[in-house]
């Protein structure tokens, strides 16, 4: 789908032609018009790091205790020989 945008001010007699691009397809088309004035709400912009998302939709298993700074720590300087180091 092809779209073009077009800045306009509407006039008293609330009516508007539009010229469109020589190579805009022809045919059917919707058009929409937006007041300016009033723009919608805009969405709230959600600045999450990578971390801070996968972070927030991770769980642990049943079962599964946390695990701490240190523990990892601990068996990313041990190499992580073996489930039972940490």
């Amino acid at each position: 789908m092809r779209t073009h945008r077009l800045k306009v001010t509407v006039p008293e007699s609330h009516e508007l032609r539009l010229r469109l691009p020589s190579d805009f397809p022809t045919g059917e088309a919707e058009v929409i018009v937006f007041e300016a004035s009033h723009p919608a709400s805009p969405r709230p912009q959600w600045r999450l790091t990578v971390d801070e998302l996968l972070a927030a939709r991770l769980q642990r298993p049943p079962g599964v205790a946390p695990v701490s700074l240190e523990d990892i720590e601990r068996a990313i300087a041990a190499g992580g020989v073996g489930r039972g180091d940490v």
